[in-house]
């Protein structure tokens, strides 16, 4: 006899055992302690862009882009496994328990998103004479329509064709977007409460009703989980060897030019194999690039000062933490043994590639500084954040792979 219930109990149970000690190295990390820092110097010139934000700021557009974003996206997290299509299906009809546990586990999950958004744009809000009933009662409404949402994407997955359902997300995304913007324009309220009417009434004559044209698709429920549980070992690999995960590696012949300038020369084993590696595997470039141009840009609008060292410090420091992960990348293939290779050469060469890598970033970050205030302090983020880039690829990222082999 199946038991819904313990079984989708028993899965979340065993998916967030595994996921725990994931999450321990994530905690246990620098990052954790980077984004941390960078989280209050963000606090800190929020409050000031609060206090001076401009009256025609459209802080109801921008807060109606973000959450109509939110509302739309996310998906019903089912737990269930490649072999469920085989050994469960027969029982589909038992399985409602099971099912209705992933439904409200996902709405729950999912709102959690809304609540931390909403929080966290709060003072913005209240700033525009959002607050008191008026806040709370934004927010529930937000939590009930994050809620229809996902109770419309469970019926929606039942749809086999693309495109019916990128149609469907269009629907939701402009129903959202109406609902979002009416709240945060504070327009009257029969107006928006007209909205959810209608939209009540769409999920009880409609999306209802999908079910009884279109039965369960559990090769499209395994589609979603396994994306998500990949998503979550991505995030994963990037403290830590995640040995589930798929290494992906694209060709990106046109970065060939730069592996002799990141040290890759064929007489050294590891140097090339480490900067073949970084442009070619996984994402270590794409991070890399992201992490240099986000942190370029938030150098560039801060107000001028330390807030811009301590957050060009910051971001070298996740770069750092972020490219220490390549160390693990050929620590599992017995190729690279075939080589006579040196005591001391890998960790060599991982020091010399992360210290090459992260010399771009601070000259980069230190220019901007230099450009968009003054001289000083262009040179004061050169001599931080130089001095963290060389200490930490001689010792910090090595570090990590020590932690990994105590754990293993």
């Amino acid at each position: 006899m199946i038991d819904g219930k313990s079984l989708w109990a028993d899965r979340c149970h065993n998916y967030w055992r595994e996921a725990q000690g994931y999450l321990k190295l994530i905690l246990n990390s620098g990052f954790v302690g980077s984004v941390f820092f960078l989280f209050l110097f963000l606090t800190v010139y929020y409050q000031q862009f609060i206090e001076t934000m401009p009256a025609d700021f459209p802080v109801a557009e921008l807060l109606t882009v973000l959450f109509a974003w939110r509302l739309t996206a996310g998906h019903i997290r089912t737990f269930v496994k490649p072999a469920d299509i085989v050994f469960l299906l027969p029982y589909e009809e038992r399985l409602r328990p099971y099912f209705a546990r992933s439904i409200a586990y996902s709405i729950a999950w999912q709102s959690s998103y809304i609540v931390l958004m909403f929080m966290a744009s709060g003072p913005m809000f209240t700033a525009r004479g959002g607050g008191g009933a008026v806040f709370w009662v934004t927010l529930v409404l937000l939590l009930a329509v994050k809620a229809w949402n996902m109770l419309a994407v469970w019926y929606e997955q039942r749809l086999t064709s693309r495109g019916e359902r990128a149609s469907h997300i269009v629907l939701r995304l402009l129903l959202n977007t109406a609902v979002a913007y009416l709240l945060f324009d504070q327009a009257p309220y029969w107006l928006t409460l007209a909205l959810l009417v209608l939209m009540a009434l769409l999920y009880v004559f409609y999306f209802r009703m999908l079910k009884t044209k279109h039965v369960l698709k559990w090769d499209r429920l395994i589609e979603i989980e396994s994306g998500m549980v990949l998503f979550f070992y991505r995030i994963a690999n990037a403290f830590t060897d995640v040995p589930q995960l798929r290494k992906k590696v694209r060709a990106r012949t046109y970065m060939q030019w730069a592996i002799p300038l990141l040290g890759g020369d064929k007489r050294a084993v590891y140097q090339y194999l480490y900067a073949r590696s970084f442009i070619r595997a996984n994402d270590y470039f794409g991070t890399y690039v992201r992490l240099l141009l986000v942190g370029s840009l938030i150098l560039y609008i801060l107000p001028s000062g330390w807030m811009q060292v301590g957050v060009a410090f910051l971001f070298t420091h996740m770069t750092m933490m972020q490219l220490s992960t390549l160390s693990f990348h050929h620590a599992t293939s017995m190729w690279v043994d075939l080589y006579p290779i040196r005591p001391g050469e890998q960790k060599t060469a991982m020091s010399q590639l992360v210290l090459r890598l992260l010399a771009v970033l601070v000259l980069a970050f230190a220019l901007i500084v230099w450009a968009s205030t003054s001289v000083i302090f262009g040179l004061l983020t050169l001599v931080a954040t130089g001095a963290l880039a060389f200490y930490g690829s001689q010792t910090l990222i090595h570090r990590k792979r020590g932690k990994y082999r105590r754990i293993r």
